[in-house]
């Protein structure tokens, strides 16, 4: 009995290891309009809890010209969000002026845009699934 107990264990283990899991993927991130002056393009990828705060996905580089990519290695499965600005300041933040709307060249993916506010996460979200993905994203 105890023979027909381990085997039925095991064989359990072995059709749940068959199950196929959802495999992280790359996503590149392509912001163009940047000002080619060295300053540093920040991008984010953001769950919808992060979505407009600090991410955990997050890189700079320097624009040398007016194109930044960024890739994200293995980002896990689900919908998330990517923010971009440029540092004309070189201050690591985005600036916002009296009112609120950034005062610095900035972009959200899907090119969302808030009306009378920021953007909302349903309209920039994007899929991750286990196929690596690019979004390009113009600065404004």
């Amino acid at each position: 009995m105890r023979r027909v107990v381990l085997s039925a264990f095991a064989l359990s283990l072995l059709a749940a290891s068959t199950v196929p899991m959802a495999m992280a993927a790359d996503v590149t991130v392509i912001v163009t309009d940047a000002e080619p002056n060295g300053r540093g393009v920040f991008v984010q990828l953001c769950t919808q809890e992060e979505f407009l705060k600090r991410c955990t996905l997050r890189d700079k580089a320097a624009a040398k010209d007016d194109t930044v990519r960024i890739v994200f290695k293995d980002v896990p499965p689900g919908a998330y969000a990517a923010t971009a600005f440029q540092d004309v300041n070189d201050n690591a933040k985005l600036d916002r002026g009296m009112f609120g709307a950034p005062s610095e060249p900035w972009a959200v993916s899907r090119d969302a845009k808030g009306r009378m506010g920021p953007p909302v996460f349903e309209d920039a979200k994007v899929e991750v699934i286990d196929k690596p993905l690019t979004l390009e994203m113009d600065l404004d």
